[in-house]
């Protein structure tokens, strides 16, 4: 059976430098996969090569769907996005000036396009596409916990809020595959255990793969089915959670040596 995500021997160099070393992975469908290791191991860089961010130096990278097979390798973030990745980022990005609603609805143009005569002329179409719109954003808002927030400004919002908007923003281009780089950054212990919950919904619920960086580990082993450690931008091991938890490598390279 072929993988839905296949990543062959992907290298990424700047100058003199290998952020990502010969990485070579793999995602299926409604899984929830785990990428950990140190700080500067690589993981953003992998990601942002696996979102079209960057262009990668060497290597391949396949989506294989029930419909066709496409080699993203070269693809643009737009033309990535639109055969369902999509991702979060670590630091907020969302649209700050814009209000929750419409922050969510930005992320719906790739699903909802109406032809440039139909758009300039405002012909029923475009009314009818932006009511259809409209209705999606406000479902996806009623079920996590958005619908009061979808006139605040994004940059109003607390912190952990901010955060979920950015999750439900991604769901919003009916993703395939959803990227979460570190969703749990600057979150207390509460709002991390209200995350741990939101992601296993959403994995469950819109039926989708998921890939998380994390460095909390709490949540990545009450989460992750599988786990791949990266360190010094190679795949150092991977396996289920309980296995890579007890790898004396990842120990020394990535939780630290100890009783603990």
């Amino acid at each position: 059976m072929e993988h839905l995500l296949q990543v062959e021997h992907v290298v990424r160099k700047f100058g003199g430098l290998t952020a990502v070393n010969d990485v070579s992975l793999h995602l299926d469908q409604h899984e929830l996969v785990a990428l950990i290791g140190p700080n500067g191991a690589g993981k953003t860089t992998l990601f942002n090569l696996l979102t079209g961010m960057i262009p990668v130096t060497s290597g391949k990278i396949d989506l294989t769907t029930e419909q066709s097979r496409y080699d993203l390798t070269r693809k643009s973030p737009v033309q990535i996005a639109e055969l369902g990745l999509s991702r979060t980022f670590q630091n907020i990005r969302l649209f700050k000036s814009l209000t929750v609603m419409d922050n969510v609805l930005a992320a719906m143009t790739n699903q909802y396009k109406e032809n440039f005569v139909t758009t300039i002329m405002r012909l029923p179409g475009f009314y009818r596409t932006e009511e259809e719109m409209r209705v999606a954003a406000k479902q996806l808002l009623d079920l996590f916990d958005l619908t009061n927030y979808a006139t605040t400004p994004a940059d109003k919002l607390p912190y952990g809020t901010q955060r979920r908007l950015e999750i439900v923003r991604a769901l919003a281009t009916h993703p395939q595959i959803l990227f979460l780089d570190e969703p749990a950054a600057g979150m207390n212990p509460e709002e991390t255990a209200d995350l741990t919950n939101l992601i296993k919904h959403v994995q469950e619920e819109f039926q989708i793969t998921v890939l998380l960086i994390e460095h909390d580990m709490s949540l990545v082993m009450n989460l992750a089915e599988r786990i791949y450690v990266l360190d010094q931008g190679q795949i150092l091991t991977a396996g289920p959670p309980e296995e890579v938890k007890s790898n004396p490598k990842v120990i020394e390279a990535y939780l630290g040596e100890g009783e603990d």
